[in-house]
């Protein structure tokens, strides 16, 4: 019974399975497209690392090996091999199938080898190929073989075998158009272009080069694009068209630009610079030479940091005659070029090293560099390069007065120029270039012509159906219109209506509140006057009189001015700056309270280092300190009341401490608000609303500003303001400003 169960089950365990492998490839094959429709490197790399938890084990390794790639191009080496040992590792155990996991291991081994070819690790390389060769003869269809041939026509470019370093790219092609692999076919046209310009095959590198940018701008988001704008940059340069050399190397700057390619950047700066130096632009070449050397810092690249001393080193050459500067700046790029073991930098620093010391007459310290001079071209083996080695040569013994030995290079450097030199050549890569531009042309007129005849199809559609509803729809927008119109004027109205009730009643607020508080000291001076008139105490009462005399000045005078400002919000809250002096400012305020104060027996002291004038609204500064010396003097009795401000940067501070009752926790957390509560009693059995506070801290928020509270119960409260007003200058400034300006 059991048996036929699973025997039922078995056939849905396999449709569920299948239906699984295929959900998984789908998602593979969704990663692929969306990764072709992402340009910039670092959001390729972000995208690949938030898809590789839902991806199965056959689809990570294809991610580790994109990320390990992208990495590789970056020159960020570490990186990249890390990436691709992990996915090796997982390669090893895919749970798919034995095949699958070969065919996967294939590919992951020849792209690292691939990877350790670029940095002239040969030996490493080869041992992979030779494992890659093994597990990919079962599959001749396997991306891993263009890795393969790629791979060892860099070694041979490594041992300077250039014919042979082509014959491998040869097959990369090959590959590409028997699997139609039309994304890496121009890739490969690009790396075979590069190996027939070191042969100095220039037609023949043109033609390649032009094909690989022709087909790539054919690509909606093609791969390496900068890359191949960089090497015909470079190629124009080498056949004496150096205008046509930096266009293609400024497209190259902009296209690295947008995949946030840096190293191609650098490299563009660098050969941008050389170009502008043979158009004897110098300023221009300078500027290049400096953002190629800042980029080489930054990537921490000594090979290129080498090229943009040899590049500097050129310009104090040639175009300063600047030979002891120059000297040092090839000494330079010569150290950090051996740091970076490249070749291709290693040659032109010691090339420019005996040229300084020629120029210079110094033969004997010229001498000393021939022999790295000879080693290093010959590794390199190339003809353009060599040519340039038997010049030198033929210069130096000339100098040294040795005429067979200079005329000896010079045969040499004649035989090698009459086999690369050839004007017809130029004349017809120039012509290559033309070509490509105006085949370009065509393509965009004929694309515009089809375009247009589209649009002008459209158009005729669209205005037969334009005028059926012209009319219809003119009625309905002019109705429409018009009851927009009414409903915004009444919204408007309302909402004006509304925002002005509110002010008022907020200004009613402030100045009820306002004169609550200046009203109490005459209050109790009433009380005190009628006990020393019942006392007799005459003297006193002529005191008296004349404090209160003098107090109910200085509130006609606070009064105006409230009432003055309150008037001017009326149309909404309006801040009015205007310049005054803080301590000014701060005793006026501070006189209402005195009475006050000395019948409370309390202390209210104004304490600061340097006066200042600052810039604010008068009225809200008066509100925000009425109310906090007001607040303190409530709960403050026989004790201190301390105002101290200063100025840090363009923020007014202010504190304001007291030695009074304090508050408790659950008082301060809603200090602020204005929420249903009773208001704490005074120490004289004063009586308040809350509002004082909850004004305070909506001036300050107005201002942009903060403010703290501390407190503890029966040893006082401190008040702290930070407010990032403009302050323009200490009292003793604004008196100097005032003295310079009237001498």
């Amino acid at each position: 019974m059991r048996l036929q169960k699973l025997l039922l089950l078995f056939p849905i365990f396999l449709v569920v399975i299948c239906g699984q492998a295929q959900d998984n490839n789908k998602y593979c094959e969704a990663i692929d497209k969306q990764l072709d429709t992402i340009l910039n490197w670092d959001h390729k790399i972000a995208f690949l690392k938030k898809s590789y938890d839902k991806a199965n084990q056959a689809c990570k390794v294809d991610i580790l090996i994109n990320i390990g790639f992208i990495h590789g191009t970056e020159q960020k080496n570490d990186s990249a091999f890390y990436y691709y040992d992990k996915a090796i590792e997982l390669a090893k155990d895919v749970k798919i199938d034995d095949e699958k996991s070969k065919e996967l291991l294939a590919n992951v081994y020849s792209k690292k080898a691939n990877k350790l070819s670029v940095i002239k690790k040969n030996d490493e390389a080869e041992q992979l190929l030779t494992e890659a060769r093994r597990l990919l003869a079962n599959y001749p269809d396997n991306v891993g073989w263009e890795s393969y041939y790629h791979t060892y026509a860099t070694i041979a470019s490594n041992k300077a075998e250039h014919e042979k370093a082509l014959k491998y790219i040869d097959s990369t092609v090959i590959f590409s158009k028997r699997t139609n692999d039309t994304v890496d076919l121009p890739n490969n046209y690009h790396n075979k272009g590069v190996y027939l310009l070191r042969l100095s095959r220039h037609k023949e590198s043109s033609e390649n080069l032009l094909l690989a940018l022709e087909l790539k701008e054919k690509q909606k988001n093609p791969s390496q694009l900068a890359a191949t704008y960089f090497v015909l940059g470079v190629a124009y340069i080498r056949w004496d068209q150096p205008q046509i050399g930096i266009k293609y190397l400024k497209k190259a700057v902009a296209r690295a630009r947008r995949e946030s390619n840096d190293y191609t950047r650098l490299l563009s700066y660098s050969q941008i610079a050389h170009a502008q130096r043979k158009l004897e632009d110098n300023e221009n070449a300078l500027k290049f030479i400096d953002s190629a050397q800042v980029l080489a810092i930054k990537l921490d690249d000594k090979s290129q940091l080498a090229q943009a001393y040899v590049e500097k080193g050129w310009l104090y050459l040639k175009s300063f005659k600047e030979y002891d500067q120059a000297g040092n700046y090839f000494l330079k790029a010569y150290e950090q070029a051996k740091l970076g073991d490249n070749d291709l930098t290693i040659y032109p620093s010691v090339r420019g090293i005996i040229e300084s010391y020629l120029h210079k007459g110094e033969y004997e310290k010229a001498e000393r560099y021939f022999t790295p001079y000879k080693e290093v071209t010959e590794r390199i083996g190339s003809l353009r390069y060599k040519q340039e080695y038997f010049k030198k040569y033929s210069e130096y013994y000339e100098k040294v007065g040795k005429p067979d030995s200079a005329m000896k290079y010079l045969k040499k450097y004649f035989k090698i120029k009459d086999s690369i030199s050839d004007t017809k050549v130029k004349t017809q890569v120039a012509d290559l270039e033309k070509k490509y531009d105006t085949k370009k042309k065509e393509l965009a007129i004929v694309t515009l012509n089809k375009e247009k005849e589209a649009q002008e199809q459209i158009a005729q559609q669209a205005k037969i159906r334009q005028k059926l509803y012209l009319l219809l729809a003119g009625f309905l927008l002019f109705l429409l219109g018009i009851g927009v119109w009414a409903y915004r004027k009444l919204g408007k109205q309302q909402k004006e209506l509304t925002s002005i009730n509110q002010v008022k009643n907020r200004l009613f607020s402030i100045i009820a509140h306002d004169l609550r508080g200046m009203i109490i000291p005459f209050q109790r001076s009433g009380k005190i006057l009628k006990y020393h008139i019942d006392k007799g105490n005459h003297e006193k009462t002529i005191e008296l009189s004349q404090a209160l005399e003098q107090n109910s000045e200085s509130l006609s005078n606070m009064l105006d001015n409230l009432l003055n400002w309150s008037l001017e919000q009326m149309d909404g809250y309006k801040m009015n700056p205007e310049k005054i002096l803080v301590s000014e400012q701060l005793n006026e305020i501070i006189s209402v309270y005195e009475q006050q104060a000395s019948y409370k027996k309390t202390k209210i002291v104004l304490k600061y280092e340097d006066d200042f004038w600052i810039s604010v609204d008068k009225g809200a500064f008066h509100v925000i300190f009425r109310n906090l010396i007001g607040n303190a003097l409530k709960y403050t009795e026989g004790g201190n009341i301390r105002i101290e401000f200063t100025r840090e940067n363009n923020n007014f501070l202010c504190s304001v401490i007291d030695t009074g009752v304090g508050m408790s926790q659950d008082q301060l957390e809603n200090l602020f608000t204005l929420e249903e509560k009773k208001s704490t009693i005074g120490t004289q059995g004063e009586k308040g609303t809350g509002l004082g506070l909850n004004l305070v801290y909506r001036f300050v928020k107005m201002y942009k500003g903060t403010i703290q509270v501390s407190s503890e119960k029966r040893i006082g409260t401190r008040f702290n303001l930070s407010i990032p007003i403009f302050i323009s200058l200490t009292k003793e400034e604004e008196e100097k400003k005032s003295n310079s300006l009237s001498a």
